[in-house]
């Protein structure tokens, strides 16, 4: 969470409700925003198409019926929260769940209810509601909690209109805070929405590859790439940018239909890794590199941009440094105590998360993440249940267990980024150690009212960090709602869970991508991390377990415990159990 500068505001403290909504956008497009803070996957439009294409796989036999349930429980639920879905269906809601969520129903007859709202609500006229009601929470009713919410929506869908992270993210800190343009005040929500209007138009882009490519120029062509030394019409926009060849070098032409400079290059590079595969197929001993930089021509020929490789999405996570990195990785050598069985499965999952670091295919990086998941899993101690049940249940007390310290750790970094004089003066206030344990502390106990209120006081005008701060505040006040919380979290990480599964189902038996896979990978690489990063832990630690099924099981019971303590009743939080937070993370 960044603070950016709003110089180019006119009406700064007329302009709230605009400036926490250009803030949102900041933080939902940031490349390492935690992922609680990043965008949904999924709308409710969305999610009725998702519906749709469960029926047609359990048709078609690639998964089993029961997933069709997990997405009907899903949509119900988003529709009961979804303004812009509630507004926009003209069919009784109410009797939609009804037939949707009974049993009794025919999977034929759910199929026809579903159908009736996609006609209603395609993504196309859900975007179009979304921007009416964005701009009513902003310039009419102000409300900071539908503001939050449909911002979070709105960004959702435009990543699957056609809008690459890199676009909206370039429009937004050009619009709010860089251009030469005013703010005059929140009315202005309106010209930034005007920014997503695009049609899709024909772009061209340049590619420069090894000479030997050239032997592959017929097998190109049936790709869509025309692979040539001659600039033809495109000279001028080359030779603008210094995109000319080297020696041995071969340009690669492609044309594709997009809205944007961004999403016309990831379009591209699909077609240009195509043809590397099925080269490698036939050609084992000169495979070409991977080209990742290409001019990108604007529709009219008229100018271009050089885009970079896409941001792969398995970057897009906690790292640390090479020295941290190489003192952890030594402790974990040294003190690995786990059995040999456990060491080669341990391995194996190591080795396929190497594998999907080191593709740029995002279909390979969502299957070899699943695989490493699920190579790390106990044997099913029940029959009953299925394998996407198990492993949903065996990885949650991992997410979960950490989820509200975690937030609670963001929170102080942000702090800290903020301001750092302000908030090392507010934390030395506190009577104990460490930043996160400060910032608990500060949340939570009565006698640090009359401090929060002071910090609360020098936000000023960076109303997002306002927000999160009086959330959590709120969140810790109860152990109910940390429970609630904690419930909640579980839910979304379940319905995502089997997303992923339908998602990697898809790939490997239909060879369809979705459109919202990098999200899909972004989470399934940090829940697979937290995994990992737990059992080399627990695995360098003396007499602690001999192997990852007792890592599992340690898990789990200490989730047990610390879900339990929390739902005692009467309970409440005093300097004496705020601790259960970071013991309960330390498994």
């Amino acid at each position: 969470m960044k603070f950016r500068s709003l110089h180019k505001w006119d009406d700064i403290q007329g302009s709230k409700e605009l400036i926490l909504f250009a803030q949102l956008v900041e933080e939902l497009l940031f490349e390492f925003t935690l992922d609680t803070y990043k965008p949904s996957a999924m709308n409710t439009s969305l999610l009725v198409r998702e519906a749709i294409q469960t029926y047609s796989a359990i048709e078609a036999g690639s998964i089993k019926s029961p997933n069709l349930k997990h997405v009907i429980d899903e949509l119900c639920t988003n529709i009961d929260k979804d303004m812009v879905a509630q507004s926009s269906l003209k069919v009784d809601l109410r009797g939609v769940k009804s037939t949707l969520k009974d049993p009794k129903i025919p999977d034929r007859s759910k199929l026809t209810c579903l159908k009736l709202l996609e006609s209603q609500m395609p993504l196309r006229l859900y975007k179009s509601r979304n921007e009416e009601l964005l701009v009513e929470a902003i310039c009419e009713t102000k409300s900071p909690s539908s503001i939050r919410t449909l911002t979070r929506s709105y960004i959702t869908t435009l990543l699957n209109s056609g809008y690459s992270e890199k676009y909206i993210q370039g429009i937004t800190r050009s619009f709010f805070h860089y251009s030469d343009d005013r703010i005059s005040g929140n009315s202005e929500i309106s010209n930034y929405l005007d920014k997503f209007k695009n049609e899709p138009e024909e772009f061209r882009v340049v590619y420069k590859g090894p000479l030997f490519l050239k032997g592959f120029e017929s097998p190109a062509e049936k790709l869509g790439i025309t692979i040539t030394e001659d600039k033809g019409e495109l000279s001028q926009v080359i030779d603008d940018l210094n995109f000319d060849l080297s020696e041995n070098q071969i340009f690669l032409i492609t044309k594709c239909k997009a809205k944007e400079f961004h999403r016309a290059k990831k379009y591209s590079d699909s077609k240009v890794e195509q043809l590397q595969t099925l080269i490698g197929l036939y050609h084992h001993k000169e495979s070409p590199k991977k080209i990742k930089e290409g001019l990108v021509v604007s529709p009219n020929l008229d100018n271009g941009k050089i885009v970079a490789s896409h941001f792969n999405p398995m970057h897009k996570c906690k790292d640390l440094k090479i020295g941290a990195a190489s003192r952890k990785l030594k402790k974990f050598m040294a003190g690995f105590s786990m059995e040999r069985e456990s060491f080669f499965r341990f391995n194996r999952s190591a080795d396929l998360h190497s594998l999907a670091l080191a593709s740029d295919s995002v279909e390979n990086q969502l299957i070899n993440l699943w695989t490493a998941l699920e190579s790390l899993l106990p044997s099913k101690d029940e029959e009953k249940i299925s394998q996407i049940e198990h492993i949903s249940n065996s990885i949650m007390p991992f997410l979960n267990i950490g989820y509200i310290q975690k937030i609670v750790t963001r929170l102080s970094k942000d702090l800290l980024l903020w301001n750092l004089e302000v908030s090392k003066n507010i934390f030395k206030k506190v009577d104990c150690t460490g930043i996160p344990e400060k910032t608990f502390h500060l949340l939570t106990l009565d006698k640090y009212e009359e401090l929060r209120s002071d910090l609360k006081g020098c936000f000023n005008d960076f109303h997002l960090l306002s927000e999160r701060f009086s959330y959590l505040e709120w969140l810790l006040s109860t152990p109910s709602n940390v429970v609630s919380s904690l419930d909640s979290h579980e839910q979304r990480v379940d319905w995502q869970i089997r997303r992923i599964y339908r998602a990697r189902n898809m790939i490997v038996h239909d060879g369809k991508t979705p459109s919202y896979t990098e999200i899909l990978i972004e989470n399934i690489h940090n829940y697979l991390d937290t995994i990992l990063s737990s059992l080399m832990s627990l695995g360098s630690k003396d007499h602690i377990l001999n192997s990852i099924d007792e890592g599992f099981k340690m898990a789990d019971l200490t989730y047990s415990s610390y879900y339990k303590r929390l739902s005692e009743k009467g309970l409440k939080f005093d300097e004496s159990n705020i601790e259960m937070f970071f013991e309960a993370d330390r498994i």
